[in-house]
């Protein structure tokens, strides 16, 4: 169900795991931390994830519309895979088999490095050349981007004590 590895990313935040880890577990936090997500949709009724717990998370404005996320593996306090089970863009087609490896490594009691992995394979001649050339570049970018966002969350005490 995972495709071959395609990049890594990892950020430095001043938070405890545990801070980051109830932050990244909570479903419905997404449009706090990802600047293009507007609303999340709890399709497996549940707000945390779990194995097999499913979402949709719907982009309102500029490029609208949504991908449908699954959660295939699950460590608490330490790691999370999700799997994009379909898209209304069609990058499941373009990229198949797109699992994204979001894992929590200590530093010590109020420090964590959090680390994303993506796996997927490339669809045909012309996407995996586009792959190599722009898009695995694009979609790490804009996976830092997410990323700083749940820095920022996490290391905002008053903002994360809200949600948490």
């Amino acid at each position: 169900m995972k495709g071959k590895f395609q990049w890594k990313a990892e950020i430095h935040i001043n938070a405890s795991q545990k801070r980051v880890w109830e932050i990244i577990d909570d479903i419905s936090l997404i449009p706090k931390y990802h600047p293009d997500v507007a609303k999340v949709i709890l399709i497996s009724g549940q707000k945390n994830r779990a194995v097999g717990v499913k979402y949709q998370c719907n982009i309102l404005e500029g490029r609208k519309g949504n991908c449908i996320e699954k959660v295939c593996e699950y460590i608490p306090n330490v790691k999370v895979s999700t799997f994009m089970s379909e898209d209304s863009w069609g990058m499941h087609k373009m990229l198949a088999d797109f699992v994204l490896e979001t894992t929590l490594l200590p530093q010590d009691n109020n420090s964590t490095i959090l680390l994303f992995e993506a796996f997927y394979n490339p669809v045909g001649f012309f996407n995996k050349l586009l792959n190599v050339l722009w898009l695995r570049r694009v979609i790490k970018k804009r996976s830092l981007i997410v990323m700083t966002g749940i820095k920022r969350l996490s290391e905002n005490t008053s903002i994360a004590n809200t949600y948490t």
